[in-house]
């Protein structure tokens, strides 16, 4: 049985990322580099906001904290997606845009970015979550972990492999992994400290948030 993480695209958004899409494969020679840079943005802030931002808005008090590590993240993606592919041409950019269209999936009339997760982290993952609601305390911890790592193979997925498609130089590239790295780091460092913050039972909703975006493999491509 394989699981994947489904991400949902709203619809004018995934509308305009088709559009350019079908421009850049019959060959448009005006450059399309701006329009998809915002709109690979407006992708990911969406992904963003429905994982991470809908959990500041859930919790109980106001998480401050988490609330401007999110808005940090959203304001360094606004600022370097678009940037990022500023530098090509469209025949350049052209893989790359098919490549995520492959992750696209329609269902029930909505549509979806997936990525897969492999079997035994979701295991995990479920094991941890299966112990909190129990009221393990020990359990905070590695549910974190292990939610963490599904979170960074969907950065791979997302961004790191569309990122080598592109063959940035030296310098670029640099910029780009300092950037990759320093926005997870942020997200990645809240998660501990709401493992600090929250015992098994408060931090559980936080969780079947979270596990909402994981099912089995059963969307059929487009």
């Amino acid at each position: 049985m394989s699981y994947n993480i489904y991400l949902h695209i709203r619809p004018e958004t995934h509308q305009r990322f088709q559009n350019i899409r079908e421009k850049m494969n019959a060959g448009e020679t005006e450059s399309l580099s701006k329009a998809l840079g915002e709109n690979l943005a407006d992708i990911s802030c969406e992904i963003i906001d429905q994982v991470f931002g809908r959990i500041v808005r859930l919790s109980p008090s106001k998480d401050h904290e988490s609330e401007k590590v999110v808005q940090q993240i959203v304001e360094t993606t606004r600022k370097y997606m678009p940037w990022s592919v500023s530098f090509f041409g469209n025949e350049r950019l052209l893989p790359m845009v098919n490549h995520l269209y492959s992750m696209t999936y329609e269902h029930e009339g909505k549509n979806y970015v997936r990525y897969p997760v492999d079997k035994p982290l979701v295991t995990e993952l479920l094991g941890c979550v299966e112990q909190m609601k129990a009221g393990n305390n020990q359990y905070v911890t590695p549910a974190l972990k292990a939610f963490t790592q599904v979170v960074d193979v969907g950065v791979t997925h997302l961004v790191r492999e569309p990122k080598k498609m592109l063959k940035f130089n030296m310098v670029v590239d640099k910029t780009l992994n300092g950037v990759i790295h320093l926005t997870t780091q942020l997200g990645y460092k809240r998660f501990d400290k709401l493992g600090q913050i929250y015992d098994a039972n408060a931090i559980s909703h936080y969780f079947d948030h979270f596990l909402a975006f994981l099912e089995h493999d059963k969307v059929e491509p487009v």
